[in-house]
């Protein structure tokens, strides 16, 4: 690890351990930089803003974890694993969950499952029948979804095991959900 990397990593674990007592819009670069005793200059040496720090926190944390999974078969996988890492660290997700714009994890989540959709596309060559209009509109509607879908999740606390609503999720994403309903309108119709 760089020397640069390492004093991110500290910095992001120095904000991480304050938001285990103060919430995000308490804290200050003042807080952090002392909390990590560095100066303010290196603080921003490395970061803009505690934003920044959210969100290189998030893409260093959350890219491992589902950024190899864009497949169909495959994406749940990488989502039930973010959700119990969410859970491993509740306090910090729960604390920043709250926030919304720039850097919020609302924005990273969006980006995230947007390019996985935008992928999955791809790799089962949806783009030979779909325009790229359509598949920014789709890749959009189902980042709606997931991204969502996890943030409810996530603001109710994280308690619910998330593996049925992912598995509910992944019916919706491949099509099965409504293959059932049109087979059971298909068997009810006169």
């Amino acid at each position: 690890m760089s020397n640069s990397d390492f004093t991110k990593f500290m910095i992001a674990r120095g904000l991480k351990q304050l938001l285990e007592t103060k919430s995000f819009t308490d804290i200050t670069i003042g807080d952090i930089a002392r909390h990590c005793k560095m100066s303010r200059n290196t603080f921003y040496y490395h970061f803009k803003d505690k934003y920044d720090v959210i969100n290189w926190i998030f893409y260093t944390e959350i890219t491992p974890i589902i950024g190899d999974t864009a497949s169909i078969e495959r994406w749940g996988s990488g989502m039930r694993a973010l959700c119990h890492y969410m859970q491993e660290n509740r306090t910090f997700y729960t604390n920043v969950v709250r926030f919304e714009g720039q850097n919020s994890l609302s924005g990273c989540l969006m980006e995230f499952y947007e390019n996985l959709v935008r992928n999955i596309i791809f790799n089962a060559n949806g783009d030979r029948v779909l325009s790229p209009q359509q598949i920014k509109m789709i890749s959009r509607f189902y980042a709606h979804g997931m991204s969502g879908v996890l943030l409810d999740w996530m603001k109710n606390g994280m308690v619910k095991d998330p593996d049925a609503t992912v598995a509910i999720l992944e019916e919706l994403l491949s099509g099965e959900i409504f293959r059932q309903i049109i087979a059971q309108q298909d068997h009810t119709e006169p």
